[in-house]
């Protein structure tokens, strides 16, 4: 509790400078699309070719599924196809996207089936199931991706809205046009709704693409998940990285022996990186991106910053439940992306670190440390008054070393009244702050300082975000980000 004091006649003192805070606000938005509402029955889609062909085609069949996904308003039906005798499946993010429960009729049998990971229909439209203890079950094996050809023939096998689940259906074409940067295969084998999430396969059974969707207006233009995309969504899923794949980014690595993501420890660090072409893509505009994780506990904070003399620079934070909770941008070379964040959950938070549009490229230096206090918070009814004239204020505690050199930086909806007080009580600093800006200030004594921030008249009401960091750690310009 701050004990209620009288506030002496302020010395003089510098105003706090006012800085540049950069909130950005981009939206990721993932507007997920869903198959529950396609329910006009289609028909049959098999289709007449070589009798040899078929036969050989109709080897696949075993290892394509029938996918229903039970939600709040009602049921949806898709397809899916297994890659793993343990029960691995692939399908569509938006086959399964809301589903409470997830039915896979394999062998003629339903199982309940678990989503472990998940992409959204606006980036990488690709969900990962497993049927609990199942081993030794039929599957399709993955193409490479070099492999996909224009006019070469494809098979795509599913099963539409009102077939029966225990044979899919099996339509010929040929692949029309191949998009590399977004992972994309247009092919011409007529399909319906449900055939979503069901493979698309060559003449050796393998699979080129996942079904995702057809053009609305364009007879016979149907879509596919690349091969590609879908081998770096299971090695993502392999290696623990979860969240940002198929939710921000369009992964991509330079070598199958290559990590999708770099682990960096929270601890202050240094990392040199050079985003290029080839680069995984931020979904939102196709900026390359670098992929970089941490563990951290709740309550810790963190500091982020990216710089290049090459291009923009621009940095998400996810947390460990797939939520963007801070963003900062830089649309020049050789300014800051900075952000400032006090963590909430345990857990693996992922940094993406990108450039600021498609067609940027160049070296960057990320760097990461831990601030001394990071805080956001509010005057309203629930605080008490603490100045003689009936200002309210909140405290906190931080703690410092003799001849640390620290900067404070508020972000305020009011003009605030900042103390410092030192181990001993006495006044470090003291005086009315712009609503943004930041002051730099010499810690006099090892130990516990705190810290009061206060209002300038009784009725001053908002919230606030407070930062202390080492300077060591802050760039010129002083900018947090916070979402």
């Amino acid at each position: 509790m701050v004990r209620s004091f009288a506030r002496p006649q302020p010395v003089r003192f510098a105003h706090l400078a006012a800085s540049s805070l950069l909130l950005l606000q981009t939206a990721i938005a993932t507007t997920l699309v869903s198959e529950f509402a396609l329910t006009t029955p289609g028909t049959s889609l098999t289709q007449s070719a070589a009798a040899q062909s078929r036969s050989n085609i109709q080897d696949a069949e075993a290892a394509v599924v029938h996918i229903r996904a039970n939600g709040r308003n009602g049921s949806g039906t898709g397809s899916g196809v297994i890659i793993d005798p343990s029960g691995l499946i692939v399908t569509n993010a938006h086959v399964v996207a809301g589903a409470r429960e997830v039915i896979v009729t394999v062998q003629g049998r339903e199982v309940r089936a678990e989503v472990v990971a998940m992409g959204d229909a606006d980036c990488l439209d690709l969900a990962l199931l497993q049927l609990p203890n199942q081993r030794n079950l039929p599957t399709l094996r993955l193409a490479d991706a070099s492999s996909i050809t224009k006019a070469q023939n494809i098979w795509a096998l599913g099963f539409p809205v009102g077939s029966t689940p225990r044979s899919p259906s099996i339509v010929e074409g040929t692949v029309n046009n191949i998009h590399i940067p977004q992972g994309v295969v247009v092919f011409n084998a007529p399909v319906n709704p449900g055939n979503s999430g069901g493979p698309v396969i060559d003449s050796q059974l393998r699979i080129v693409g996942i079904t995702k969707s057809g053009a609305r207006d364009a007879q016979n233009v149907n879509f596919a998940v690349s091969v590609g995309q879908v081998r770096l969504f299971v090695e993502a899923h392999r290696q623990g990285l979860r969240f940002p794949v198929g939710q921000y980014v369009i992964p991509a690595v330079a070598s199958s022996s290559q990590s999708i993501s770099q682990p960096i420890s929270l601890a202050r660090g240094n990392v040199q990186g050079n985003l290029q072409p080839g680069d995984s893509r931020f979904c939102a505009d196709y900026s390359p991106t670098d992929i970089y994780t941490f563990e951290a506990e709740a309550g810790q904070a963190v500091m982020l910053r990216m710089s290049s003399r090459q291009a923009g620079s621009r940095l998400v934070l996810v947390g460990p439940d797939g939520r963007a909770i801070a963003l900062d941008q830089s649309n020049g070379a050789n300014r800051d992306a900075l952000v400032v964040q006090k963590l909430t959950q345990s857990g693996q938070y992922t940094v993406l670190a990108m450039a600021a549009g498609e067609n940027q490229s160049g070296q960057y230096d990320l760097q990461i440390s831990q601030p001394i206090l990071v805080e956001r918070g509010m005057l309203d009814a629930s605080t008490a008054p603490c100045f003689d004239d009936g200002s309210l204020c909140r405290a906190y505690n931080f703690q410092g070393r003799a001849g640390q050199t620290v900067a404070l930086i508020v972000n305020s909806a009011f003009n605030p009244y900042l103390i410092v007080r030192d181990p001993n009580g006495d006044r470090v600093v003291e005086g009315k702050a712009e609503r943004q800006g930041s002051v730099r200030f010499e810690l006099p004594a090892d130990g516990w300082y705190r810290l009061i921030v206060g209002g300038v008249e009784p009725g001053d009401r908002g919230e606030f975000f407070i930062s202390i960091l080492d300077t060591q750690d802050l760039p010129g310009a002083n900018r947090v980000s916070q979402r």
